[in-house]
């Protein structure tokens, strides 16, 4: 038998390895999803009453679990399950009262609800920063600013070598994107970028440098 290449070799290792990522991402999936039934379907059978999640212990335990999960989804960057959870307690927070025998659970699910939200909007920010080409005008300037906080347009036309209304449209994208900003400091106008741009920046200039 011919001997396969050192090429050949490295390129079936390299398609094994894509595989396994690949297969480990969809059962962590599978997971959240079938997490997600099980703590959803907890909370939608508690209908005000405190009949399944009243007494103190069973709500320390289905919030616990519940954080595992956010904290699991949030590190995946799983867009669709955090936002199907965060959609499942926004209503909660809307049925259940905040005194009464599911006082203890309303509190607990209105702070989960802002993990969830947080989560979501991390993960927002990742596939963003993930889709945006580092080498595009938008995601150079986006970098600038962070690097330079209220740099001008004018320092970015010279930086970057090209012209006021590429910069104009680029600025606009990101200010829609929620990435970027444009304030008065002093007597000129200057850009920097919003928390989330602050990521989206880190994680474009770490993908530029590969």
């Amino acid at each position: 038998m011919t001997p396969r290449t050192r090429a050949a070799q490295i390129n079936s290792a390299t398609n094994r390895s894509q595989a396994a990522t690949t297969a480990v991402g969809e059962r962590a999936t599978t997971g959240l999803e079938r997490g997600l039934d099980v703590w959803a379907s907890r909370l939608k059978e508690e209908s005000g009453d405190g009949k399944v999640l009243g007494e103190q212990a069973l709500v320390d335990r289905w919030t616990s679990a519940v954080s595992r999960w956010l904290m699991d989804a949030t590190l995946l960057a799983d867009v669709p399950n955090l936002h199907s959870a965060l959609e499942i307690l926004r209503a909660a927070v809307l049925r259940l009262e905040p005194d009464g025998p599911t006082a203890r659970l309303e509190a607990a699910v209105v702070t989960l609800a802002e993990v969830a939200r947080a989560g979501l909007d991390r993960a927002r920010q990742n596939d963003l920063a993930d889709t945006l080409d580092p080498h595009s005008w938008a995601a150079r300037m986006l970098i600038l600013a962070h690097e330079k906080p209220h740099i001008t347009s004018a320092e970015i036309v010279t930086k970057l070598g090209t012209h006021e209304a590429q910069i104009s449209r680029s600025g606009k994208t990101l200010i829609e994107q929620g990435l970027l900003v444009k304030n008065r400091h002093g007597r000129s106008k200057g850009w920097h970028t919003t928390p989330r741009g602050a990521v989206a920046a880190q994680r474009l200039a770490n993908r530029g440098n590969d």
